[in-house]
């Protein structure tokens, strides 16, 4: 039998029409784009071809080039800051690639993301910060920016970035490695604070003391413990009707489900819920029974309000699974901290196949939840269509249900100017587009509808 041999990879190869010179200058380049106006797919492939060749310096002028002649790609920022980085470059001019490559992406979080840690890479970290920081207030409930700022403020030592980067964790991060992360967060707010006290600023140190006190608290902490080799899973309903669970382990309400306990092992049998903010109202607790032996059939939940605070309680309380699969109790927050319904993004995984069969084994339990992939795919498109809010007029209430609004509209009368300022891609020039509107309401015809019971 004849041994298979590799298969090398293809030779990249310079597109037709492209100049080859080694030489070719920025002004050759940009009368060769203002021309000839390329596929977008060839001038990817000559960069590949340069790029492969070691022409740094020539895919710096393409590159360039393209870019002022306005036909730039979301691509071309990223290919342009690696090179001017290999060609050493000046950090400054690097920064501004990074920049563009955000103001290119619209300004999203994932851009901003993104553009933060490369200027991370480059060492640009007040600049990545400053992304970060950008990252969060597009989208404030999403950990990923507190965390890499986390990494960022430990480097730079600023008292400031500290502050936002360990606060943010403290509040934001959680799911795996949450626990490890917290500590750094807590050793930085350690060292801002001696920094502090040592520069003699009572004022900023009494903001910042009332910043970090803030971040640790917890509005409401819930723990399920028993004993034996069965398995009990806990819920909890917010009172934005959001409902949080081992399947849903995020609500709308600011709750997270920290995991899926299971016996025998007593390490293992607890399950865990915090909310670090929340609605003040009521929260139903259940408990239920999955599989499997409970000692005593007894299990014990400890409630805990306003963590961190003077006006922290704990409740215990005995839950009795002898005559009921399922026990729930009713909780009332008093003065939560949420004002805003929580975005859930998913960010905590659902657990995967090697962790459920793993424990099956330890357990001896059916594998409930040890899905085929189609199915998981069923589960989850129906999570988030439960979880995030349906398109368009359809606007999420409660526990997933929908309810359509009627769109109010304003139709204006007269004469109205827009305008719009247009920065090109290198920040060199600005276009302005004038749009004048005449708007003349010629008939009105009024009608009623009966509302709904």
């Amino acid at each position: 039998m004849g041994e298979t041999k590799p298969v090398e990879p293809e030779k990249p190869v310079p597109v037709d029409g492209f100049p080859t010179a080694a030489g070719t200058s920025l002004a050759a380049w940009r009368a060769f784009f203002s021309k000839d106006k390329p596929k977008a797919e060839d001038v990817r492939k000559h960069v590949r071809y340069l790029h492969g060749g070691r022409q740094h310096p020539q895919v710096i002028r393409l590159l360039n080039a393209a870019i002022i002649e306005g036909q730039a790609q979301p691509w071309m920022y990223e290919i342009l800051a690696a090179s001017m980085e290999i060609e050493k470059h000046p950090k400054e001019d690097i920064e501004r690639v990074v920049l563009s490559m955000a103001d290119f992406g619209n300004a999203n979080y994932e851009s901003m993301m993104y553009s933060g840690a490369y200027l991370s890479s480059y060492g640009r970290d007040a600049a990545a910060l400053k992304m970060y920081q950008q990252a969060a207030r597009i989208a404030p409930d999403r950990p990923e920016a507190y965390a890499m700022g986390l990494k960022v403020a430990a480097r730079t030592r600023d008292v400031d970035d500290m502050t936002w980067a360990a606060c943010g964790a403290l509040q934001r991060v959680w799911g795996e490695g949450h626990v490890a992360l917290h500590q750094e967060a807590n050793d930085l707010l350690t060292e801002a604070q001696a920094q502090l006290v040592k520069a003699k600023q009572p004022e900023k140190l009494a903001q910042f003391q009332t910043a970090a006190t803030q971040a640790r608290q917890r509005d409401l902490k819930v723990r399920l413990e028993w004993s034996g080799e069965g398995d009990l899973d806990l819920a909890v309903e917010d009172p934005a009707g959001g409902i949080c669970l081992i399947d849903a382990r995020e609500s709308a309400g600011g709750g997270l489900h920290m995991g899926d306990g299971y016996g025998p092992e007593p390490t293992n049998c607890h399950e865990d819920y915090v909310c670090p903010e929340g609605f003040s109202g009521d929260y139903k607790i259940t408990v239920k029974r999955d599989s499997g032996k409970i000692v005593g059939q007894r299990a014990v939940l400890t409630v805990t309000t306003h963590v961190g605070t003077p006006e922290e309680k704990k409740i215990t309380r005995s839950v009795s699974l002898a005559q009921e699969a399922s026990v729930s109790i009713t909780i009332t927050l008093n003065d939560g901290r949420r004002q805003e319904r929580r975005t859930v993004s998913q960010l905590i995984p659902p657990p995967t196949r090697e962790e459920l069969e793993r424990t099956l084994r330890l357990a001896n339990r059916p594998l409930r939840r040890a899905l085929a992939p189609e199915d998981r795919k069923v589960i989850t498109a129906l999570r988030v269509s439960q979880q995030a809010g349906a398109g368009g007029n359809i606007q999420q209430v409660g526990g997933g249900a929908i309810g359509f609004a009627p769109t109010v509209t304003t139709i204006r009368e007269g004469a109205s100017l827009a305008a719009q300022a247009i920065v090109s891609p290198d920040r060199r020039y600005v276009r302005m587009a004038i749009s004048p509107t005449f708007n003349q309401i010629i008939d009105v015809v009024t009608f009623s509808f009966p509302a709904s019971p």
